[in-house]
C-alpha cells in the first residue's frame, strides 16, 4: 500500500498568528498550488482519499479526487486551545515558556500536546495499514506528517521539526505487511 501525505496549500493568515484546528482560508494561489500538487499524485483516480476535517485540507483532497474525501479527526492539526487565532506575541510569556519546555508532553492551555497528535496519527496509521487499499491520499497538516515520520522512522517527535514540510508537498510512505518504507519527504 502506498500512502501519500499531502500538506495543505498556502494559507491567507497574518504572520505571527497561532492556529492549528481553526478554520483558515487558503490563499489566492490555491488553484495553481493545488494543480501543482495534483501532478505529483500517481493513480489519483483509483486512490482512497482522507482529509483532516479542516476546510483547507478537504479542499485540496477534493480538488485532486473530484469527489468527497473521508474526513478523519485523527488527521487534524494540533489543537492550540486557548491560543487558537491569538498572536504568538500576545500569549503570556510564562505559559509559552512552560509549554516550550517539552512541547511533546506539555499541553497547550485548553488544547493538546504534540504527543496527543502522535497518538492520534499512530491510531490512524495502524487502522489504515490493516485495509486492503492500493493507494491512499491523505490531505493534512505539517504536524501530522511529522507525527507520521516520528512513528514510522521511530525517531523522537521533537527531531521531526528539523524536517521541512512545504505547503502543497507530498510525503510518500509504503506499507508492506508490518513494515514502513519512507519513499520520499517534502516533494514539490
Amino acid at each position: 500500500m502506498d500512502l501519500y501525505f499531502l500538506r495543505h496549500t498556502t494559507l491567507s493568515v497574518d504572520n505571527g498568528m497561532c492556529f492549528g484546528q481553526s478554520e483558515i482560508t487558503v490563499s489566492s494561489s490555491f488553484l495553481q498550488e493545488a494543480a501543482d500538487t495534483m501532478k505529483l499524485v500517481p493513480d489519483k483516480h483509483n486512490a482512497v482519499y482522507f482529509a483532516s476535517p479542516t476546510r483547507r485540507c478537504i479542499q485540496l483532497a477534493e480538488f485532486i479526487s473530484k469527489r468527497p474525501a473521508m474526513q478523519d479527526l485523527r488527521l487534524a492539526d494540533l489543537h492550540f486551545g486557548d491560543w487558537e487565532k491569538q498572536y504568538w506575541a500576545d500569549i503570556q510569556p510564562d505559559q509559552l515558556d512552560d509549554w516550550m519546555q517539552d512541547i511533546v508532553i506539555n499541553k497547550v492551555p485548553g488544547g493538546e500536546s504534540y504527543g496527543d497528535v502522535l497518538l492520534r496519527v499512530q491510531s490512524f496509521i495502524e487502522d489504515i495499514s490493516k485495509k486492503n487499499h492500493k493507494t491512499v491520499v491523505i490531505s493534512t497538516h505539517a504536524s501530522v506528517i511529522r507525527a507520521v515520520l516520528s512513528y514510522v522512522l521511530e525517531i523522537p517527535f521533537h527531531r521531526t521539526f528539523d524536517i521541512h514540510i512545504a505547503f502543497g508537498s507530498i510525503t510518500k510512505i509504503s506499507v508492506d505487511k508490518d513494515s514502513f518504507i519512507v519513499e520520499y519527504i517534502n516533494r514539490v
